[in-house]
């Protein structure tokens, strides 16, 4: 019995051992930021902008940005490794499509990896619901950027 073609471990999971194209070139900065995929100068990438830079006061050289397609899957693991962050920002990616088996509380801090992580909801809908855009600054990014209860991150 050949258990690699079996349903107990199928192919949709190779994804997590290959490369990452979406990172080739990028270097180790301390705070990834992933999200689904927005257009350049639409009002998503108004929103990111505003959150990470009047927001997180945080500069370009600060972070690395990857953008995912709905469903796409990547790994954790070569994310990690390569650039290195010591927080990641989740808009509208789940866990389970870096290969994470855990759960992890919206708008909140969470602890994974060694690494801070904040999940949150996409970046069109925190334009159109203040008070989960509320949240998420008073619970997960006003502590860790301007109140720095981790400690100095960038």
């Amino acid at each position: 019995m050949n258990i690699i073609n079996t349903e107990i471990v199928g192919s949709a999971q190779d994804v997590f051992w290959q490369e990452i194209p979406h990172i080739q070139g990028l270097s180790s900065r301390n705070i990834l930021i992933i999200s689904s995929v927005y257009l350049p100068g639409s009002a998503e990438d108004d929103q990111l902008r505003a959150i990470i830079t009047s927001g997180c006061k945080l500069e370009e050289s600060n972070y690395n940005l990857v953008l995912l397609d709905a469903g796409e899957q990547i790994a954790w693991t070569k994310l990690r490794d390569q650039l290195q962050p010591k927080v990641v920002l989740l808009f509208n990616v789940s866990p389970a499509q870096l290969g994470i088996s855990a759960l992890f509380r919206i708008n909140e801090i969470n602890n994974f990896d060694n690494v801070r992580w904040v999940p949150t909801i996409s970046l069109d809908r925190l334009i159109q619901d203040k008070e989960f855009k509320s949240n998420l600054w008073n619970n997960a990014l006003k502590p860790l950027f301007v109140n720095k209860i981790h400690g100095e991150i960038v």
